[in-house]
């Protein structure tokens, strides 16, 4: 997979946050090197997140993302800092801006060793460290100082970073959008952090070694989209070539010709949780099978928790809400498998009249609600971060509300849990 082409799920999501006015979109500009956030002298031009892909090396593919200001005001505003605050269940990486003459006003009030920031800042960095993120500060505007002012600075950053002490962020810069000042020296300062795309776990980790045949069950139907594959079957192909195994795509009615050829000599076979029931029935018993969606439960993470939370579906009484969320956007199929097909093999597994509550793409269940749900059953989050999918689940989980997964809800619906993980 390009550069170019990968996904947003899978890169590194950069986030700016700051007070209106702050420099955020100048130097998100200047960072991606075109002129996409609008800005302005009027406070809150920035209205909604902005994102770029783009690739920064040594991290490699990553996702800038423009917030609008922390500070708005009004009932408008409140919805664009909600929206701000959103942006952190996906942020790997967040960039603090604090303009530079800001800056020197809160250091006359700093007292003693520790960091001054003024509140709105020190709390998205109480923010930024709660949740285990990265962070570094920038102190925006800098060619607006004078000499004597940036001397100050200077010295003040070099004391702080040389004796590393109360030093809560990766980095301090002075940066300057008109300038230009400080772009390639934070581009730099990720390199430090390009484990966190390292370190990502491929697919079919442990599962694929080189002349292995992997067959991939890939139903075509009402609900497939036209002329191309779903984003876990692309990875699919492309993991298990990048492993120098054999992936073999066919539909559930091709499965028996390819069983017929191959017979044994198959590694595992992988389907559209969907089909479970038909391949289950196909396969021999000895053949291990699983689905794209428990991969990427798998993958993203979440398999163990969701495995526990589905002993909860047996436990559905008339009138439980269960909500079905969904990581991506898509225009609804008259057979929909969030909206559709797994809502109707719930209410018939369990023999129970329940509430179905969905959301899709970035929206999610609000905290007021989620205390209503009985259980969230998340689809294979493709197209969400590792980060903004452990957000999600743990939402749930420190309320004590069980999470499953599409897969692992449709494999204990049809009878073959244990077989759909056996080998993972």
């Amino acid at each position: 997979m390009s550069l170019q082409n990968t996904p947003q799920g899978e890169r590194i999501h950069i986030a700016f946050f700051g007070r209106r006015n702050a420099g955020k979109s100048s130097f998100f500009n200047a960072i991606a090197g075109q002129k996409l956030s609008l800005t302005s002298e009027i406070l809150g031009t920035t209205t909604d997140p902005v994102r770029k892909s783009m690739e920064i090396l040594p991290l490699g593919p990553v996702l800038l993302i423009d917030t609008p200001g922390f500070d708005d005001e009004g009932e408008l505003g409140s919805m664009r800092v909600e929206r701000t605050k959103a942006v952190l269940r996906e942020t790997d990486i967040a960039l603090l801006f604090l303009p530079a003459k800001d800056f020197l006003l809160a250091r006359k009030e700093e007292q003693g060793e520790v960091l001054f920031l003024p509140e709105k800042e020190a709390s998205y960095l109480r923010l930024f460290q709660e949740n285990k993120i990265p962070a570094f500060l920038l102190l925006s505007q800098a060619d607006k100082l004078s000499s004597e002012e940036r001397g100050r600075i200077e010295e003040w950053i070099e004391d702080r970073i040389s004796r590393k002490k109360d030093l809560p962020f990766q980095g301090i810069f002075l940066v300057s959008s008109e300038t230009k000042e400080g772009v390639e020296a934070v581009k730099n300062a990720f390199a430090p952090l390009a484990s966190l795309q390292e370190e990502k776990k491929r697919l079919f980790h442990g599962l694929v070694e080189p002349g292995d045949f992997v067959v991939l069950v890939t139903p075509i139907d009402e609900s497939a989209p036209k002329g191309r594959l779903i984003l876990p079957q692309q990875m699919a192909i492309r993991d298990i070539l990048d492993y120098n195994g054999i992936p073999l795509v066919c539909q559930v009615e091709e499965l028996p010709k390819i069983l017929e050829t191959l017979g044994d000599k198959i590694k595992l076979v992988v389907t559209d949780s969907q089909a479970f029931s038909k391949v289950n029935q196909i396969l021999p018993k000895t053949m291990p099978l699983t689905s794209f969606s428990i991969l990427m439960a798998r993958y993203k993470g979440f398999l163990s928790y969701a495995l526990e939370g589905c002993a909860t579906l047996s436990t559905l009484e008339d009138g439980d809400r269960v909500y079905i969320a969904e990581g991506c956007s898509h225009h609804r199929q008259c057979g929909d498998i969030g909206t559709v097909k797994l809502p109707r093999m719930l209410e018939k597994y369990t023999g129970k009249k329940l509430q179905f509550v969905y959301s899709e793409g970035k929206g999610f269940l609000p905290e007021e609600e989620q205390e209503r749900v009985k259980i969230m059953i998340h689809c294979g989050a493709c197209m969400l971060s590792e980060k903004e999918v452990e957000s999600r689940y743990q939402d749930f989980l420190r309320k004590k509300i069980p999470i499953c997964n599409y897969g692992l809800a449709m494999a204990k619906m049809t009878g073959i849990l244990e077989r759909s993980i056996e080998m993972l």
